[in-house]
């Protein structure tokens, strides 16, 4: 069964990098910055052939309802 990558965000400490743009692939943080399209081919390099997961960290003080 394949895994759903919005549990996998649930799971992963991500503090480190508010306000930052990360790749996941296999339940680890592969790449991070604040530009996506270098998190992008970053993580791509790290990754051939697979397809991480790319999300945005929000800041310390955003609140999500």
């Amino acid at each position: 069964m394949k895994k759903d990558p919005h549990q996998e965000l649930l799971q992963i400490d991500l503090s480190p990098y508010h306000n930052e743009w990360v790749a996941i692939y296999d339940s680890k943080v592969v790449s991070h910055g604040k530009k996506i399209k270098e998190v992008f081919y970053d993580a791509k390099k790290k990754c051939p052939g697979k397809n991480p997961y790319l999300a945005r960290v929000p800041g310390k003080e955003t609140w999500l309802f």
